[in-house]
């Protein structure tokens, strides 16, 4: 459906994009997380044609867009500010893209996005009368009533507190694949971009550092970089006290151990550690304890699902789960 090739952007001297190349299928959800600044908001301006890339080629649906305005790209874009015309009402705001259109045709695509999203009881309400979660859907239905093939998504759930960020998410995979829409969805949250995607793209610097699925992107980062852009906080070095864990590719020089790799354990292949509780604090709905190996100055977490936790400093042997071991090569 869409392919970049060689996308490349800079702001004056400073360069942004460098050498992108990137798909998507029809139907797919691709989100692209990143720190701020690492141009993933300017690559979802690129597709949309809100800024030009400097080199490169954007084909979308078979037909060369790179140099097609905005208006005539069939792409939809969701920004953080949801920009709702406050004059005009909820039925009015999801029929904006409609304009030209027969008014009973309007009117009936106006409804089924209201029922689509939910939102049928609003349509004569105006914008500042409705609740964050509900201007979210709004918004959405405005962007997918003209029927775009493709939405873009930059960080739009951002002002949204986290339970009701992670209710809508839940929900927008099955309201995207009813509606017909692909998307890309930008964000620096990695635990947003596996409710909402397919795919995952990682990306730094101006560069695509990894794509894959969720679940194989978790369980085998590769590399350190990529490994702490999605949040695992304790990597440790290939310390010689880790050698009772199955044995590392030959290029490994680091570790992560997902602090769930005990939880049921007895029903997964896993290897024993023995190691020192240096620390234990509350994580819901367990307690969390930090543990070393030996003289390895870096700790780990390890969730705790046993009842009262061990005492700090105490020498305990430990189920390492080997599914929540993933060796990472140095970045």
């Amino acid at each position: 459906m869409l392919k970049l090739s060689h996308i490349s952007h800079a702001y004056g001297q400073k360069s942004v994009l460098n050498d992108i190349d990137l798909s998507l299928a029809t139907g797919e959800r691709l989100a692209i997380i990143g720190p701020s600044g690492c141009g993933k908001s300017t690559l979802l301006r690129i597709i949309a044609g809100l800024e030009p890339a400097h080199s490169g080629r954007i084909v979308y649906r078979g037909r060369d867009i790179t140099a097609v305005p905005t208006h005539q790209r069939g792409i939809g874009l969701i920004f953080q500010d949801l920009a709702l015309f406050p004059h005009m009402t909820v039925a009015a705001n999801i029929g904006y893209g409609l304009y030209g259109q027969p008014r009973t045709t309007i009117a009936t695509r106006v409804a089924e996005m209201a029922e689509l999203f939910g939102i049928s009881a609003l349509l004569e309400r105006r914008p500042d009368a409705l609740s964050g979660g509900e201007r979210q859907r709004v918004a959405l239905a405005r962007s997918i009533a003209p029927s775009p093939g493709l939405l873009l998504f930059d960080e739009p759930f951002a002002s949204l507190d986290r339970t009701l960020r992670d209710r809508f998410l839940a929900e927008l995979p099955d309201l995207l694949k009813t509606a017909g829409v692909s998307s890309i969805y930008v964000t620096h949250d990695p635990a947003e971009a596996c409710l909402i995607a397919d795919t995952m793209v990682v990306m730094l610097a101006g560069r695509l550092l990894r794509s894959a699925t969720p679940s194989a992107l978790f369980r085998d980062p590769q590399t350190r970089v990529v490994a702490r852009l999605l949040g695992m906080r304790d990597i440790l070095s290939n310390h010689p006290a880790f050698a009772a864990l199955p044995p590392p590719s030959a290029t490994a020089t680091h570790l992560y151990i997902n602090p769930q790799a005990g939880v049921d354990a007895a029903n997964h292949p896993h290897s024993r550690l023995q190691v020192t509780v240096r620390g234990s604090v509350l994580r819901q709905p367990w307690p969390q304890l930090t543990l070393g190996v030996a003289d390895a100055p870096e700790g780990f977490g390890y969730d705790w699902p046993f009842g009262d936790p061990p005492a700090v400093g105490s020498s305990i042997t430990v189920a390492i789960r080997h599914d929540c071991i993933a060796w990472l090569q140095d970045d």
